[in-house]
């Protein structure tokens, strides 16, 4: 079975994409391509809605879990045949098609609709509009035909875009662009229910046809925009799958035998089945305020507003993602976004018990979206770097299948028995849905932080080290870092501030240094936690600290890694250094490999916390380790710790940049 450290296509063209995203022609192409489709997905939502008085209806939350359930059918039922068709065929004429067929269905809806009324009840469409002021009667489920035709072609979109995406950009961007498509995607529907809404309230009864032609030139500018699309030359990628397996049944195989694929689809169904259920009960909800007096009731534009405030919320979530980037775990963004979405959704159920008013269903909506943008957005990105490119097209697909099975579930239920007077209950929905999202949360956190590889509590401590250097400090390492992955372990470097050792731990992914640390520091509250998760070494600075030495020499024979500041104290770059003996000694005492290490771009400050506070452009550079064979078999000769300590010093300033290279 193929793995994904295999080469992949985004590996072989990253160095042809531009270096800012925003550059690069073809992703603001999908980028723009992908706002029109998810605009023209939910256009016709509200006039399908207005054409069944939906708030005016004690079933408004069965009608909207019906809609939802039929646009969604599709994935589940289609998804890893168009995953598997995104594998075989060119991404970009598949999307092209998509859009093409679905833009000639919404023109000629008007007119499919009136045969179908004909048809199922010997009813005019504009006939009974003219003598009764009312759309026909029907079953809902005929009303949501063409959510089922339009969400066919919309499945056979969506893993051709995804698999396409990261070909189009660099690696390092993978997590920024699939922020912003996310935050398209938002925009767009907050768009469309914007739109839908004012199109049915300025032109009522022919508002819905109005809608559908709308629907139908999204789709046609999408296809246009794809259009100009130049993806990579099909022969890199033919090199790339030469001899891979392109069957069906082999993406199914590929999901099984990866557990952090498994995990990934596994957070999405749970998104968005609880997702489905909240969006089906906004209907009910503005319902429900219309009957408590804070609106007029059956006011359907209500449920526009509603659905835009969820759709804000996930943009302004995308924009959060993309705006950080790389300096958020991945994993641990998808759990703590589970719990904060599990929150919102218990509050939204608060809201509704309370009878306060819209301003809190507003808040509880927004910030729902805001933490189901941190799911999608993170298990995108997570897939994309983990999958390789001839598997990717057929694992969307089957993130599809299964995320919209829970959906699925989740909206079958709500729709498909005919409850009486269902929008009661919409409270108790609500809940169960909120503690789902919680309890999965928590327990992702839980399991992600027990299996990283320094243990629950460092962990932890390393993750909130790594998003604060990594998104405030804007640190960053130039070259690799060779710490050894095991055994006695000396960094030494340069030391310019207080924030040096926070980036020196961001920058070493492998192992967690402790430090000889100043025993002031290491009685600083809440900071102390931290010291002691680490194993730093304190020290007393006022003179000889013999217990330290012998601290930090236990800490070097159990094999562990000590992070040494040779100079002693924070200097003046500009300043010669001034070495202490210390380095030398335990270097030699303990025999431990030592690694230069050389910080630049932080600003130089005496303060202790100034440092913490101000932002940077910390970079991290690493030697190789320091040949001390020289001083072999001395290691009690304590004339010769300074001479160490100096050519120690001198390894680390040979690191210095000099007319932006690195002095090897």
């Amino acid at each position: 079975m193929p793995k994904a450290t295999l080469p992949t296509l985004d590996d072989v063209s990253v160095s042809r994409q531009p270096k800012s995203i925003f550059r690069n022609r073809n992703f603001i192409l999908l980028w723009c391509a992908y706002t029109a489709s998810a605009l023209g997905d939910h256009l016709s939502e509200m006039a399908i809605l207005h054409m069944q008085d939906a708030t005016n209806r004690g079933d408004s939350t069965r009608i909207s879990a019906i809609m939802l359930f039929s646009f969604m059918l599709p994935y589940f039922v289609l998804g890893p045949v168009m995953g598997w068709l995104a594998d075989r065929l060119p991404r970009k004429w598949i999307m092209v098609s998509a859009d093409l067929i679905r833009a000639v269905f919404m023109f000629t809806l008007v007119g499919l609709f009136s045969l179908l009324f004909n048809a199922y009840a010997g009813t005019d469409w504009a006939a009974q509009l003219a003598t009764t002021d009312e759309f026909p009667k029907l079953n809902p489920w005929i009303y949501a035909m063409p959510l089922l035709i339009t969400g066919i072609f919309a499945a056979m979109f969506s893993p051709s875009r995804a698999a396409m995406l990261p070909n189009l950009i660099r690696q390092d961007q993978i997590v920024r662009g699939n922020g912003l498509m996310n935050a398209m995607g938002p925009i767009a529907s907050i768009a469309s229910f914007l739109i839908g809404a004012k199109i049915i309230e300025a032109y009522h009864h022919d508002g819905p046809r109005i809608s559908f032609i709308a629907d139908g030139a999204t789709f046609l500018l999408s296809a246009v925009l794809v259009l100009f699309i130049v993806p990579p030359p099909a022969k890199v990628l033919a090199r790339t799958q030469t001899k891979q397996k392109q069957s069906l049944i082999d993406g199914f195989r590929y999901c099984r035998t990866h557990r952090r694929v498994v995990e990934l689809i596994a957070f999405t169904v749970i998104f968005w089945s609880a997702a489905s259920a909240v969006r089906s009960v906004i209907p009910a909800i503005v319902g429900h305020l219309g009957d408590i007096g804070y609106f007029q009731k059956g006011d359907v534009e209500k449920i526009g507003y509603f659905n835009a405030a969820l759709g804000i919320g996930m943009l302004f979530g995308a924009m959060i993602v993309a705006y950080l980037g790389d300096a958020l775990k991945s994993e641990l963004t998808i759990s703590w976004s589970l719990i904060g979405a599990g929150i919102c959704v218990g509050w939204l159920a608060t809201v509704w018990w309370l009878e306060m008013s819209q301003f809190g269903n507003y808040v509880g909506l927004f910030v729902t979206g805001m933490f189901g943008s941190g799911v999608l957005v993170s298990a995108n990105a997570l897939l994309q770097k983990t999958v390789p490119d001839f598997f990717r097209g057929r694992v969307f697909g089957v993130k599809d299948v299964l995320s919209m099975g829970g959906l699925l579930l989740a909206t079958g239920f709500l729709g498909i028995p005919e409850w009486e007077n269902i929008d009661r209950y919409v409270p108790w929905i609500l809940t169960i849905v909120g503690l789902a999202l919680f309890s999965s949360g928590a327990v992702a956190t839980v399991a992600r932080l027990k299996r990283g590889r320094f243990g629950t509590i460092l962990t932890f401590w390393k993750n909130l080290n790594d998003f604060y250097c990594w998104f405030w400090s804007r640190t960053r390492r130039e070259g690799v870092c060779t710490i050894p992955i095991d055994g006695p372990v000396i960094v030494a470097a340069n030391h310019n501030s207080t924030l040096d050792p926070f980036v020196l731990g961001a920058t070493s992914p492998n192992r967690v240094p402790g430090y000889m640390i100043a025993v002031e520091y290491a009685r600083i509250p809440i900071f102390r936690r931290l010291v002691e998760a680490v194993e730093c070494v304190p020290v007393n600075r006022s003179g000889v600290d013999t217990a330290s030495v012998k601290a930090a020499l236990r800490h070097l024979a159990a094999g562990k890694l000590l992070g040494i500041f040779p100079q002693g104290r924070v200097q003046n770059p500009a300043e010669t250094p001034k070495v202490r003996e210390g380095v030398g000694m335990l270097a030699l005492r303990s025999g431990a490999t030592v690694i230069p290490a050389y910080i630049s771009g932080i600003k130089y400050s005496d303060s202790v916390v100034g440092p913490l506070l101000k932002r940077h452009h910390a970079v991290v550079r690493y030697g190789p380790p320091v040949d001390l064979s020289r001083w072999k078999d001395r290691e009690k000769d304590r004339d010769i710790y300074r001479e160490v300590a100096e050519h120690i010093m001198g390894r680390i300033m040979a690191l210095k940049p000099k007319d932006g290279h690195v002095v090897p």
